[in-house]
């Protein structure tokens, strides 16, 4: 199997999941592989991104990592393209379901962060809803309160944990959905394309794309689902997984 895109999660694939410094040495690695396949100067395929991270923050790795596709972000709820520095909602995404989306959020800032400080929401999202704590005994708690005030008051709602985040997405948007209108948008097939990831939320991801790995950190739901899994974790794994054959482009 050849490629002719790869696309990459990035917390507990390019970077650790935990807020900790990021090794440099394997980052820059990834960082000379990156633009060297962006440029047509390597056999590898170009890659891109899909996070559950906010526009601003993929932007500035798009910038590092010459990324020349449009990048998903906040988990398939928006999508943004460097070139004509252009953002724009996922399919499926509508401004109702963002002001529904909006009460959720008024819920748990109101009724469940002031009585778990460990806890706090992620800024600068848009159209998707992550709480981080260090502490996923928390997360795990808040998620039924959470999916409880959703079905009275809110948009359908998909709600997973990640190591320490608590996603909560529109129904219906999500990785997979939006990276299906992507490859539709740029001409390219399912087969055409390689995935990485390392969570549950990127599950959808695993169902849009012909190859898909995961490095040794991943979930086991992930591991079990996957076509290679590196025995090397984050970014070590990752660079292991672009070492393969099936990496290099078509």
């Amino acid at each position: 199997m050849s490629v002719k895109w790869i696309i990459t999660d990035l917390d507990g694939c390019v970077s650790p999941e935990e807020s900790i410094p990021w090794d440099l040495d394997l980052f820059f690695e990834f960082a000379r592989l990156s633009r060297a396949a962006s440029a047509g100067e390597s056999s590898l395929a170009p890659l891109t991104l899909c996070t559950g991270r906010p526009q601003p923050y993929a932007e500035v790795l798009m910038k590092l990592l010459d990324i020349r596709a449009p990048v998903i972000c906040e988990n398939g709820a928006v999508l943004y393209s460097l070139h004509d520095n252009w953002a724009r909602v996922g399919p499926g995404v509508t401004p109702e379901k963002i002001q529904g989306l909006r009460a959720v959020r008024n819920f748990i800032e109101t009724e469940l962060l002031r009585s778990h400080p460990e806890a706090v929401m992620q800024f600068g999202k848009e159209a998707q809803l992550s709480v981080f704590s260090k502490e996923p005994a928390i997360l795990r708690e808040m998620q039924p309160r959470v999916e409880q005030f959703a079905r009275k008051h809110g948009p359908d709602l998909i709600i997973n944990c990640s190591h320490y985040y608590l996603n909560i997405s529109l129904a219906g948007v999500d990785k997979g959905s939006t990276l299906r209108a992507l490859l539709e948008e740029l001409g390219v097939s399912r087969g055409e394309v390689a995935g990485v990831g390392d969570t549950v939320g990127d599950l959808p991801l695993r169902e849009a794309v012909g190859f898909f790995a995961c490095p040794a950190n991943a979930h086991a739901e992930i591991k079990a689902v996957a076509d290679y899994v590196s025995p090397e974790p984050t970014i070590a794994g990752l660079l292991d997984i672009l070492a393969l054959p099936q990496m290099q482009r078509v």
